[in-house]
């Protein structure tokens, strides 16, 4: 077996000197390599020393340059030195060798020239002999030690740490040796004991390994601290490989073991393994205080020590098989490359084809990639940056909505087949798509088969990635306004417009009118939000919330009473339930009013106009089988047999006679033929309604509807709430509630609300889709309204952070403005959780906010909120303009100390002036102009923009903004007499 090892500090101009035992071990050659060429040329021999006994050890000096020293099996030890002064003739060697003449199974050179030798055991002579080569007699080939260690035992290893320190491992034990001290620091009795190896990059650690090949790494910190202990038991390494190095590794030990340390990056080393591939292992760490808290409460243990752990490993198949050892060859780019010695003494140099080690992507879904051996990265664009989206004008009309318009124009949208699964049409273009249809794979297999059509462009895909379908709704203002982001979905082909994310946010638009027209909330109660669930439960659905007023409790009587009030408000002359002829509804509840409620919210609380009208809607869009499902739905079976009576399709008027045998076959108890073929078509058909429709008439069962997961959610709901028992309702929603929180079903929020249990649903919908943007935009209106929620923060935090890397800066602002208008309430007008002012304007004098503090008892006067948002926007700017006839100093001067605001250097009116007389070109507010069209809204917003305080950083001369903006139209230095300041530049 040979040996390649590098001498460090050798060449000084670039090139690196390597020092090699051929596999016979009777020859010791130099080389030096160009590591910046690939080519074997790069490798050249310059000297060559022959004639050794069977070679066991080799080592140099990092200091004196050629210096090498070279042990063998038969004792003897030969110093020569292999650049300068050398002739390869017995004459320029120092042959020295033990008193005791025995094998010499390691060698070491320090940075001082001190040269260790490991022996065999003899029992008259020690085994660990330092010496001096600077005071070694040539005279004598004898031995004579300055140092010895180690008397009756075998040194297997050893390695000098620095000039006075060695590591040396016996047959039995690891000793750290101070040439300094008679005794070794420590000692510890391990079978790990041959070829010491220090980490380049962190002297602490090193390895060794057994007669079995199995590698341990150590730690000398770990080691120093256990000799302390008065634990007897072997010592534990950082790290244990079994039998890593192969079986018989011990028998190869004079050949040094195949195992090195990386040259180019810490926390790696590389092993050889069949003479075929070179493994690179790569190490991560961690604080020993998270692996171990027992022995980080001890105050002596070493806090910096880390426990390891293997991260990565990678394969490298060598260029020639038959490699029997090999050494790195640093390169300046840090790419890594191999020396490598086959059996036959053959050197070649290996470079490996550097593939990315980590890609990650940024927000764009520009992939970042790097390779570790190297110190660049690679970006590679596959996103487009094209910023502007387009949308269809679509003819909505989501105005003065109610639950009972839940359904509205659901059977109108349809999302296109390329649109629902997010991709467009970006699988192949469609100029060459009759092209490709023709085309077959290796194996014969036709491109346009069913399997290859999932096939998508890399571009296509990273293009249609969940975060860049975020960033084109954030540039269409998406959740901004839920009524607004229903018409946006209708219209927009460039989002990927699920029916269910349609559906959630119109069941939001419907709840958030509800409570801006002050429906949903009582007295005492505010049910904003709230789902199903939470109201049927009653105060234990609401708990954990924040909806009663400010020190009310509520018992189950008071918050029936509050329902009442919450369901007179409603304002519809609905009957009541179960008076309605034909309308079969559960009666004996006794929970009626959650019952009313819970239907309201759920859009079926419906007299029989209301339906009838849906009837007609449904038939109109040529839903039949759906208008005949809903009409059993409301228990009206010989409606659903009318309904599909008059369908054009003589398919559904057969079904409409099999299922008029309902009317004749309901009051037979048992079972019959017709029943029994009933229940085939309800599992036959392929349409959920009409499978519902004969899964009831079989067995007038109303959970064959509710078990029916293609019928949606608030179907069911509809129907449960309407025929079921209390009991049962309670088992079927609090069984459905469960089952939508854990599949992230949005469309499960009309049952959970935006409440605690919604975000629970919303989490899981974030770990299907990794849509935060909607889950932040949907918590909003519940947190922190009615409850805190750390989760709901982390969205908010993460969707702000994409905004901003998208520079959307706009988006955010208005995101960040609707936060704190929606976390308002009646009760308290405060902002919850909005983020602070980022500038303030002080009073010079009193060192105060110069905007005028709210007065709690206006805030509180006024239950129907107008007033609250005339003040507030007022307020937002830090100015007090509200009222016209308030104290005219208030205007001018600082609210606190009524000290006067500076004066405009213009117009010399103080700042803070509102509908300012004059402006520079001469021009007037009109108060008469007519303020109801778009463009006389903007110049007014603009007037009001105008009057805004506006300073220079440098001469601190103030103007309003409007007057500042025209004067610096045409000038460059401040208007005020006697100043040079550029404020401008």
């Amino acid at each position: 077996m040979g040996l390649i090892k590098r001498a460090l500090n050798w060449s000084q101009d670039g090139n690196y000197d390597y020092l090699s035992v051929n596999p016979t071990r009777e020859e010791v050659a130099h080389y030096r390599v160009d590591p910046e060429s690939d080519s074997d040329q790069s490798i050249s021999k310059l000297a060559v020393v022959k004639d050794f006994d069977n070679i066991t050890c080799l080592d140099f000096s990092e200091t004196e340059m050629g210096l090498v020293g070279v042990g063998e099996k038969n004792g003897m030890v030969r110093i020569m030195n292999m650049i300068y002064g050398f002739s390869g003739e017995d004459n320029s060697q120092l042959r020295v060798r033990a008193k005791q003449q025995r094998a010499v199974n390691a060698l070491g050179i320090s940075a001082n020239g001190m040269v260790a030798i490991g022996l065999d055991r003899n029992r008259h002579d020690s085994s660990l002999q330092v010496w001096d080569v600077n005071y070694q007699s040539t005279n004598s080939n004898i031995v004579n030690p300055s140092f010895s260690y180690c008397m009756n035992e075998s040194v297997i290893s050893l390695k000098f740490l620095n000039e006075t320190t060695l590591i040396t491992a016996t047959t039995k034990l690891l000793k750290e040796v101070d040439l300094r001290a008679p005794n070794p620091c420590y000692q510890h009795p391990t079978r790990l004991c041959n070829d010491i190896k220090v980490n380049p990059f962190n002297h602490w650690q090193f390895t060794t390994y057994s007669d079995d090949g199995t590698l341990a790494i150590w730690d000398r910190r770990k080691l120093s601290h256990s000799s302390s202990s008065s634990d007897s038991l072997e010592t534990q390494s950082l790290l244990c490989f079994d039998k890593l190095m192969g079986t018989g590794a011990a028998s190869r030990r004079y050949a040094n073991s195949c195992f090195r340390w990386s040259a180019v990056r810490s926390n790696e080393f590389t092993t050889l393994h069949g003479g075929q591939v070179i493994r690179r292992w790569r190490l991560g760490s961690f604080p020993i205080s998270i692996a171990d808290e027992k022995q980080s409460e001890n105050s002596d243990f070493p806090c910096e020590l880390d426990s390891l752990f293997i991260s990565t490993v990678h394969d490298i198949k060598t260029t020639f098989d038959r490699v029997t050892t090999f050494d790195y060859i640093p390169r300046s780019n840090g790419c890594t490359n191999f020396i490598c010695m086959r059996q036959s003494g053959t050197i070649y140099r290996m470079s490996l084809k550097g593939g990315m080690s980590r890609a990650v992507f940024n927000s764009d879904n520009n992939m970042l990639m790097t390779n570790n051996d190297l110190s660049e990265a690679a970006e590679l664009r596959f996103a487009g940056t094209n910023d502007t989206v387009s949308t269809d004008k679509a003819s909505t009309s989501l105005k003065n909505l109610s639950f009972e318009d839940l359904d509205v124009s659901d059977e109108e949208y349809q999302p296109e087949g390329p649109v629902s699964n997010g991709f467009g049409s970006d699988t192949e273009d469609s100029d060459s798509s009759s092209k490709e249809s023709h085309e077959q794979d290796i194996e014969g297999h036709s491109l346009a088969d069913e399997a290859y059509q999932v096939l998508l462009k890399p571009e296509k895909l990273l293009q249609n990635d969940i975060s860049m379908i975020m960033k084109r709704r954030a540039l269409l203002n998406y959740g901004l306004d839920p009524v607004k982001t229903v018409e946006l979905i209708d219209s927009s082909k460039a989002l990927q417009n699920n029916a269910y994310i349609r559906n959630t946010w119109r069941w939001l638009s419907i709840a958030k009118a509800s409570v801006d027209d002050g429906t949903m909330v009582s007295g005492e109660l505010d049910l904003g939000y709230e789902g199903i669930l939470g109201i049927w439960n009653g105060l234990d659905g609401l708990s954990k919330q924040n909806r009663c007023r400010e020190g009310a409790i509520l018992t189950e009587k008071q918050l029936n009473r509050e329902l009442e009030k919450i369901i007179k408000m409603r304002g519809k002359n609905k009957s009541r339930m179960g008076e309605s002829k034909g309308l079969l509804t559960y009666t004996n509840s006794n929970k009626t009013v959650q019952r009313k409620l819970c239907m309201i919210i759920s859009g079926w609380d419906l007299n029989p106009s209301d339906y009838e009208e849906k009837y007609r809607n449904l038939i109109k869009a040529n839903h039949y089988e759906k208008a005949a499902g809903w009409a059993v739905f409301f228990g009206d079976v010989t409606k659903a047999i009318e309904i599909l009576s008059s369908a054009k399709k003589e398919r559904l008027r057969l079904i409409a006679t099999a299922i008029a045998g309902y009317l004749a076959y309901k009051n037979q108890p048992g079972n019959n033929a017709w029943r029994q073929q009933c229940r085939r078509m309800s599992s036959d058909l392929d349409d959920p309604y009409l499978r519902v429709i004969f899964g009831f008439i079989a067995d007038n069962d109303w959970w064959d509807i509710l078990s029916e997961s293609a019928i949606s959610l608030r179907e069911r709901l509809g129907v449960a709430l309407r025929f079921l028992n209390d009991k049962d309702l309670t088992r079927f929603l609090e069984r459905t509630a469960c089952t939508v929180i854990e599949n992230g079903e949005l469309e499960g929020l009309i049952l959970t609300g935006i409440t605690p249990s919604g975000i629970k649903l919303l989490q899981s919908y974030v770990n299907k889709t990794s849509d935060v943007q909607t889950a932040a935009l949907l918590s909003i209106y519940g947190c922190p309204r009615y409850f805190k929620s750390l989760q709901v923060d982390e969205w908010i935090g993460t969707y702000r952070a994409m905004l901003n890397s998208w520079e959307l800066f706009t988006a955010r602002a208005k995101f960040d403005v609707l936060r704190g208008k929606i976390s308002r309430t009646s009760r308290n007008p405060a902002p919850q959780g909005a983020r602070p002012r980022q500038l303030y304007i002080q009073c010079l004098k009193c060192n105060k906010n110069i905007n005028n503090p709210v007065d709690p008892s206006i805030s509180r006067s006024s239950t129907s909120g107008g007033i609250m948002k005339n003040f507030v926007a007022n307020k937002k700017f830090g100015f007090n303009n509200a009222s016209p006839s308030g104290n005219s100093h208030q205007k001018h001067s600082c609210p606190h100390c009524g000290t006067p605001f500076p004066r405009c250097a213009i117009c010399l009116l103080p700042l803070g002036t509102s509908n300012l007389p004059i402006v520079i070109n001469g021009g007037a507010v009109d108060p008469g102009a007519d303020r109801g069209s778009t463009e006389s809204l903007m110049e007014s917003r603009r007037l009001k923009l105008n009057e805004w305080f506006s300073f220079c950083l440098s001469c601190n001369h103030g103007m309003h903004a409007g007057h500042a903006e025209e004067w610096f139209e045409k000038h460059y230095i401040c208007p005020v007499p006697g100043c040079a300041c550029h404020c401008n530049t």
